[in-house]
């Protein structure tokens, strides 16, 4: 199954890698793993580049892009496990904020997919389809006819992730907000108090567990 109206939207690939000028402005140890980073790329030596990457991103986990670039380098590389640890890592971080990180949570959403996809991984793959077509429905420049249709694909999507696992609160707290969004409260907040009694700690990021408890 293929993410309905999601990948025409969105730009996959590799994340940019900055300037070298902007690496160089981030302190001593960062331009070491960074500049190897962009001459191991430069080289073609991707699972070198990855390598600094990784040694980055640990010790500067508050760098989410830099994050999300290890990501497709892991996936490139069909690390397929790690780069889905750190696309998952990515969204827990990024969904509170704004510009680029925010920007690029359909991208991470829609690699998510893919691995499911890849490890034949149903519930992973509506779960994440549906995210992703809830995210785009947040986005100002589309138009109300589109907007309606990508809530509709999502409100079922969501609900086939939700026969497959229908204690997960996750799949609850989105279909809250899809129902929200389609005027239906009635059906969001049985969704939200649903995601409310099946949250334990640690199964809903921080961002989710507000959502849980108000539209």
């Amino acid at each position: 199954m293929r993410l309905f109206g999601l990948l025409p939207l969105v730009a996959i690939g590799c994340t940019a890698l900055p300037p070298r000028e902007a690496i160089e402005n981030r302190g001593e140890e960062p331009v070491d793993s960074l500049t190897l980073a962009a001459e191991s790329l430069a080289r073609g030596e991707e699972s070198a580049a990855a390598g600094h990457f990784e040694s980055y991103v640990r010790k500067n986990p508050d760098q989410v892009m830099f994050r999300a670039h290890l990501a497709d380098l892991l996936f490139k590389l069909h690390r397929i496990q790690d780069a889905k640890v750190h696309y998952e890592r990515f969204i827990a971080d990024a969904q509170e904020m704004t510009s680029a990180p925010k920007a690029h949570l359909v991208h991470c959403h829609t690699k998510l997919m893919e691995i499911a996809q890849l490890v034949d991984d149903p519930f992973g793959e509506v779960f994440h389809r549906g995210v992703g077509l809830i995210l785009l429905t947040r986005e100002e420049a589309v138009d109300d006819e589109t907007r309606e249709e990508m809530l509709c694909k999502a409100i079922k999507t969501l609900r086939e992730a939700a026969e497959i696992r229908p204690s997960d609160p996750r799949v609850q707290v989105y279909l809250a907000e899809a129902y929200e969004r389609a005027v239906n409260s009635r059906a969001a907040e049985c969704c939200r108090t649903a995601a409310s009694n099946f949250a334990i700690p640690g199964n809903l990021t921080p961002s989710e567990v507000l959502r849980a408890v108000r539209p």
